[in-house]
């Protein structure tokens, strides 16, 4: 077990690749369990006369798609003490298939602890859509 941690945890290793495509369902179904029903997202005639042209995905889904490949990196540890530091530089729009991963650029010190500092990948195409890094706490929790 101990050599597959460190495998998991070595510089410049992949995570795990997630991809979902990004319908108006979708985006619709996110509107109604986070509350949040801006036009932008949920109504493509207002969002025609917008910044974008169309609707585009809430920021908070598309980290949850960063999440869930965390945690499917971790088997759950990334919720109960990873971190996340990131910006969101593009939009998804429905239609988009993103696709997250990430790579461990360094393992490091934060906070008095050792960590997994990994460099994100959050795609649609060749578009970057997030820029950012996720730490991981290397301990027993993870092994």
């Amino acid at each position: 077990m101990a050599r597959e941690t460190e495998t998991r945890f070595d510089a410049g290793a992949p995570l795990p690749l997630v991809s979902h495509l990004v319908t108006q369902p979708v985006i619709d179904a996110y509107a109604n369990a986070s509350g949040d029903h801006n036009p932008i997202h949920v109504d493509p005639e207002f969002a025609r006369s917008g910044p974008f042209g169309k609707t585009i995905a809430h920021g908070l889904m598309t980290l949850a798609y960063v999440s869930q490949m965390l945690n499917q990196w971790t088997d759950g540890a990334f919720d109960e003490n990873g971190e996340i530091e990131l910006t969101f530089i593009s939009p998804v729009y429905a239609g988009d298939t993103v696709e997250v991963t990430g790579e461990i650029e360094e393992i490091c010190e934060r906070d008095g602890r050792q960590v997994a500092k990994v460099r994100l990948i959050c795609r649609v195409g060749d578009r970057s859509i997030l820029a950012g890094h996720a730490y991981q706490p290397i301990n027993a929790e993870n092994e």
